[in-house]
């Protein structure tokens, strides 16, 4: 039994390891895998842009790719990116060429979004991209952009800031605000993905607290869902 808690724990170490080779940023603000940003409107270009960097954490060479896959948007919507060159896909999903980033380096090149929405039109557009090394498309890291004069206003829109104190010995907190009625549901994993305590808690509240003084030492996983639908993923560090 000793042996295979050992053997998962390990595991789950190496994952995590491998898995943390690339990631997306803007302004010093690291992006969370999955995490979504909202495309502001430039009155200069009419269209909706976010720039953003991608940073190699690896301690090799990476031939980086940007792939762009649509889920939601309208007939005459224009969705573009750039990544070296600028492209306008004509197929979905679409991947770019490649561009290498030095070990332990931000790239020196623009990653933008390009949203082009004619006037009549009122829908969100939601595009994901996949942002991976060329030698292994599976370690990936995802940013999820919405575009459009609705996006920053869904209803379940939260903002949340990251867990304080970090590490944290008796408790942990985030600030958080959410446009939505709806309870939040709090829950928090270990490592293993093992569910270690759960609560639920008001959108009308602005500070989440969660006792961490009967958690062991290590590194925490804290989801924030309301009817189902993950909004937020956070990490945190219990240490004694």
């Amino acid at each position: 039994m000793k042996k295979t808690l050992f053997t998962l724990i390990l595991l789950a170490v190496v994952t995590l390891m491998s898995a943390q080779t690339l990631q997306i940023e803007h302004n010093g603000h690291v992006y969370e895998n999955g995490e979504t940003v909202i495309c502001l409107f430039d009155e200069n270009t009419y269209e909706y842009v976010q720039h953003l960097e991608i940073r190699n954490i690896s301690n090799n060479e990476l031939n980086v790719i940007v792939e762009q896959d649509i889920i939601d948007t309208a007939d005459d919507v224009v969705v573009m990116f750039c990544w070296g060159s600028c492209f306008v896909p004509q197929e979905d999903p679409f991947a770019s060429q490649p561009i290498a980033i030095p070990a332990q380096t931000l790239s020196d090149q623009d990653f933008s979004i390009h949203v082009i929405i004619p006037e009549n039109i009122h829908d969100v557009v939601k595009v994901i991209y996949h942002v991976y090394d060329e030698a292994n498309p599976d370690n990936k890291v995802d940013i999820i952009a919405l575009a459009g004069e609705n996006a920053n206003v869904s209803e379940n829109n939260l903002t949340l800031s990251h867990a304080y104190p970090n590490p944290a010995s008796n408790q942990v907190h985030f600030d958080l605000k959410m446009s939505g009625n709806s309870n939040i549901n709090v829950t928090v994993y270990n490592l293993l993905g093992q569910e270690v305590k759960s609560q639920l808690v008001s959108a009308r509240q602005n500070r989440i607290s969660i006792s961490v003084d009967d958690m062991l030492s290590g590194i925490y996983f804290c989801r924030f869902s309301v009817n189902g639908e993950v909004l937020k993923t956070e990490k945190f560090i219990v240490k004694r």
